[in-house]
């Protein structure tokens, strides 16, 4: 029993990885599948490994020597390009998972009313700060005590594609003057336009100021909440997924029978003629398969739609 439950949260581990696989080579590779990166990457590999079989056996004339070294240069070939595309992914996933953090909170933040809104603000700043905020009459949202002096606080929702203009902060200003504040805060969702801050000497927070004050009282979410989001997401769109699937992109197809027609064409050439168009059977016939398969996954698709 206890070996039962250990290979099931072995297969949900391997799952859950596959998954966000899946979604950074997605991403990563601008809408292009694991599936399809993955024969990308055979013939990558099928391609140079055939190009210096055949340069060295042209130098040599001795098939086991350039086998040998054509095994050489692409084992050392393919450990720098590991390494070197491990290096570059390591990078662009830690960017994704700040997209999908960013956007986690954008989405968090639009769904308030104005009153949530403020009560989420006055949270944030009552933490960063580590002070109480106020509440106050008038256009001005809060009063604060930050390192002895008085702030006047003033919160501003926004869509974002909106930036706060001077207008909108006209009459802040003049009830900080009535009240003869000397600083203030104004935070914002978005972000502000540049006669906002050529104008204003208070203290600005946009989204990016909100994004590292969260960052700095640990409310941003982590790596393991971000992969969480990744995982939900991927559990909610599944069923779309499974109506939108196909086995693979129709250039893949053309491909399998290319790599094909290659090898059958180049087999006279080389020792191992046999071998080379018992493999150009298999590449061209895996190509039909997939497109037969498509073929009909796709009439069958038009069948349900009538």
């Amino acid at each position: 029993m206890k070996e039962l439950l250990n290979f099931k949260d072995y297969f949900k581990r391997l799952r859950r990885q596959l998954i966000l696989n899946s979604y950074y080579s997605n991403r990563i590779k601008d809408g292009k599948s694991i599936h399809a990166s993955l024969i990308d990457w055979v013939f990558l590999i099928v391609g140079l490994t055939l190009f210096f079989l055949i340069t060295i056996f042209n130098s040599t004339r001795r098939p086991i020597l350039s086998i040998f070294l054509t095994f050489i240069v692409m084992g050392v070939f393919l450990v720098f390009l590991v390494v070197w595309k491990g290096r570059i992914r390591y990078k662009r996933i830690e960017e994704i998972n700040e997209d999908v953090a960013r956007k986690h909170i954008i989405k968090e933040v639009t769904k308030y009313n104005n009153r949530d809104f403020l009560a989420y603000i006055k949270e944030l700043l009552e933490i960063y700060y580590n002070t109480k905020l106020i509440e106050n009459s008038g256009h001005i949202g809060f009063t604060a005590l930050i390192n002895g002096e008085v702030y006047g606080v003033k919160c501003i929702k926004n869509s974002m594609e909106d930036r706060v203009s001077l207008k909108e902060l006209r009459y802040f200003k003049e009830e900080m003057e009535r009240q003869k504040l000397e600083e203030g805060i104004v935070i914002t969702n978005s972000y502000f336009s540049e006669e906002v801050r050529d104008e204003l000497d208070y203290l600005l927070i946009d989204f990016d100021g909100i994004i590292k004050m969260l960052k700095a009282v640990d409310r941003y979410p982590t790596k393991v909440e971000v992969e969480k989001m990744i995982i939900d997401g991927y559990k909610n769109k599944r069923g779309s997924i499974k109506e939108k699937f196909t086995f693979y992109e129709r250039d893949r197809i053309y491909k399998f029978i290319l790599l094909g027609l290659i090898l059958y064409v180049i087999s006279p050439f080389v020792s191992y003629t046999t071998y080379y168009r018992i493999m150009s059977f298999i590449c061209i016939c895996f190509g039909i398969i997939i497109g037969i398969y498509n073929l009909s996954t796709y009439m069958e698709k038009g069948k349900n739609d009538v």
